[in-house]
């Protein structure tokens, strides 16, 4: 009798999976005759709107920095898994808080493309191959709503239905590129409204993305949408107090041209892109003093301090591999002392991304206070399934329990008999709110991210400094820190000297 009920319960499930593809091919059948793509083999559309700078916000409450979109197009080409996309960005009326470059000075262009497994942009007149981005580009394209359609007939999609804003929707999914649950939510009237995914990402672990569609129109004999409003990462505004606000990613709200089956709308690969791999991961150590290193070698650096009994790191950027290969070179080093304390200059994500890595090693956190409820939250609350990290892996008990922060409001020392390490918070900064930098009063050493940048050897001071070059002078000033060389995370260590020729340029 129980074998019996286990065959029934199997063809049960067999049959329910078999209908579920069924209605979900009907559903989308239906929808690629509404929508214009049953016969559509490429797809050209432009417009203006708006882009945000993901993971760049000036507080962690508050949402991605935003520039305006004055051009925007995008060529896709179905039958090569082939795209485009050509923008004209400015700053426009929108404040100058955060990162993501600002402000832009003028306008700032750019050509983003992939074409099946190759990734490149176009600077000015040059090919940049870009092969660590041709996955996300190629999946990007399932996330429009008619290459969504597209991925998902030819797959093997699924289907339920829910009730949604008074109507009942269907919502379909399928597996795109082996690994990426793609979901699609098409309304009663056949129309693609909303498709969502997500990827891996070091700080918030999977990052849920969300393009929503609406002001469907019919242009040039095919349904489409006039207004597209993209989300990455969750905003918790709804929530008190909010700790994590950055959402707002991309947003197309003037669709002024659309085409179907252009010609030569397939890319031709530029041949220095076919041979480019991704880059190995190098760390360079550069000795600055007795007990201090700079570990470079690639496009962040991180500082590494020898005290007594243990050994502190400065910044972890960029993600998980990045700090092992730098935790191995600080064990190279400094062997048999433990990295007691990661100290982090500000949350964005450039910077933040290795942090987790430092957490398993069993480092304590040294940042600002303003950024410890959004670490708390997001960096140990996201679940990891796309790429599991040490962290979610082999979680430890302190991480749990949350005993591994120390927080700093305007100044901390970190020391012992043998060295000083001052922390101070930089005030009224445009760029980042909760800014550390790290002042050596021995060695007279002041590292800093993203304030300056010295020019390369042989380079160029700009005509003119910036605004946080000018706040970070201010703020020396104002702590009386007495500088002869300053260690950036980003580029080479250069001389105070350098730094005051290029703050007296704005008199």
């Amino acid at each position: 009798m129980k074998k019996h009920l286990s065959l029934f319960a199997i063809f049960a499930v067999v049959i329910a999976g078999q209908a579920s593809a069924q209605d979900a091919q009907s559903v989308l059948r239906a929808a690629a005759d509404k929508m214009g793509v049953t016969d559509m083999t490429s797809l050209q559309y432009s417009g203006t709107g708006w882009v945000g700078a993901v993971g760049q916000n000036f507080a962690p409450a508050d949402d991605w920095p935003r520039f305006d979109l004055t051009s925007y197009m995008r060529t896709i080409d179905f039958s090569t898994n082939s795209s485009r996309e050509e923008m004209v960005v400015i700053q426009g009326n929108n404040p100058v808080r955060g990162g993501g470059r600002q402000p832009i000075q003028g306008e700032r262009r750019s050509t983003l493309s992939v074409s099946g497994d190759y990734a490149w942009d176009i600077r000015g007149n040059n090919v940049v191959p870009l092969p660590a981005a041709a996955e996300q580009r190629l999946l990007d394209l399932y996330l429009t709503p008619h290459g969504f359609l597209k991925g998902a007939m030819d797959s093997d999609p699924e289907a339920v239905s829910r009730a949604e804003y008074g109507e009942r929707v269907t919502v379909v999914s399928f597996l795109a590129l082996g690994k990426y649950r793609v979901n699609g939510t098409i309304t009663e009237d056949h129309l693609v409204r909303r498709v969502q995914t997500w990827l891996p990402n070091p700080v918030v672990g999977d990052l849920y993305i969300e393009t929503v569609y609406t002001n469907y129109r019919e242009i040039s004999g095919v349904q489409f949408p006039g207004r597209w409003h993209q989300h990455r990462d969750y905003d918790d505004g709804a929530q008190e107090p909010n700790v994590s606000g950055g959402d707002h990613a991309f947003g197309l709200e003037d669709i002024v041209d659309v085409r179907i089956n252009v010609p030569n709308a397939a890319l031709t690969v530029p041949p220095s892109v076919f041979d480019a791999e991704v880059p190995a991961i190098m760390v360079e150590n550069e000795q600055l003093a007795d007990g201090v290193w700079l570990l470079g070698g690639g496009s962040h650096n991180s500082v590494l301090v020898e005290f007594r009994d243990f050994v502190a790191v400065i910044e972890a950027p960029l993600n998980e591999a990045r700090s092992l290969a730098v935790i191995q070179e600080v064990a190279a080093l400094v062997p048999d002392k433990p990295i007691s304390f990661i100290v982090n200059t500000h949350h964005h994500w450039d910077h933040l991304g290795g942090l987790r890595t430092y957490v398993h090693e069993g480092a304590t956190v040294l940042t600002h206070d303003g950024n410890h409820p959004y670490y708390q939250e997001v960096l140990r609350a996201g679940p990891r399934l796309l790429q599991p990290d040490r962290l979610s892996l082999y979680p430890p008990e302190e991480w749990s329990e949350g005993y591994i922060f120390e927080t700093v409001r305007e100044k901390y020392i970190l020391g012992d008999q043998t060295r000083i390490v001052e922390l101070h918070h930089v005030q009224d900064l445009d760029h980042v709110a909760g800014m550390l930098v790290a002042y050596f009063p021995e060695e007279k050493f002041l590292v800093e991210a993203d304030l300056y940048t010295p020019p390369a050897t042989g380079g160029q001071l700009p005509a003119v400094p910036s605004g946080s070059n000018l706040t970070l002078y201010e703020n020396l000033q104002r702590l009386n820190l007495d500088v002869d060389t300053i260690v950036p995370i980003h580029g080479r260590p250069g001389p105070m000297s350098e730094f005051l020729q290029l703050v007296n340029q704005a008199e």
